[in-house]
């Protein structure tokens, strides 16, 4: 048997799925990430697909995504493979200023009338996050559901909180508006410290202008 490396087992598998996810992206299509998040974040994905793989292969990215596998299986154990669908995949249709744009998301899972997004991380302070709450208000929207499950694994606790109002058609329209303006950047001051492209960015927040947020 020929020696293999685990480790680079998993970094190919998210080499190819974050390659795969960006190549298949069409022009007027936008994830429900990307309407979360700084418009030029989406921007400099199209520009610089290689730190977009880099960051899709760091160790909390990695970390995330198994955990969310690990869970969805769970729930699938716990409920039965008959009443849970896991990484649903939706679409809708915006238009705005007078071009059809195609909004995307893939929901972490979907149990009777409930959607679940699971979010992961090390703490649990201010939770549940402005910017989670609008990620699953989004998938709302996307999906027709009324309510959603937002649920939280951290390292000091489980915790979820119900979700039940949809973005409104007017607020993907000003979401969606915003990554054709560019505006705002970032849209939350703390995203450049964590952005793989604040580098290179000339949004860049400065410390004393996070502090004004």
């Amino acid at each position: 048997m020929n020696d293999f490396r685990l480790v680079e087992l998993v970094y190919r598998w998210r080499i190819d799925e974050a390659s795969k996810r960006l190549e298949k992206k069409l022009d007027n299509e936008f994830y429900v990430t990307d309407l979360v998040y700084c418009p030029l974040k989406y921007r400099y994905q199209k520009l610089y697909r290689e730190l977009a793989v880099i960051s899709a292969i760091s160790p909390a990215a990695i970390l995330g995504e198994l955990a969310h596998y690990g869970l969805e299986k769970v729930l699938v154990d716990l409920l039965g493979e008959g009443n849970v669908k896991t990484e649903v995949e939706y679409e809708k249709h915006v238009e705005v200023e007078n071009t059809m744009y195609i909004v995307k998301g893939r929901v972490d899972a979907v149990i009777g009338d409930y959607i679940v997004e699971i979010k992961t991380g090390r703490s649990d302070i201010s939770i549940p996050q402005s910017h989670h709450i609008l990620q699953t208000r989004i998938y709302l929207w996307l999906t027709g559901f009324r309510k959603a499950l937002l649920l939280y694994v951290t390292q000091n606790r489980i915790a979820e909180y119900l979700v039940d109002t949809p973005a409104s058609d007017g607020e993907i329209s000003d979401l969606v508006r915003g990554i054709l303006t560019g505006l705002p950047a970032p849209r939350y001051a703390w995203e450049c410290d964590y952005c793989t492209y604040s580098t290179l960015c000339p949004s860049k927040s400065r410390p004393s202008d996070a502090m004004k947020r």
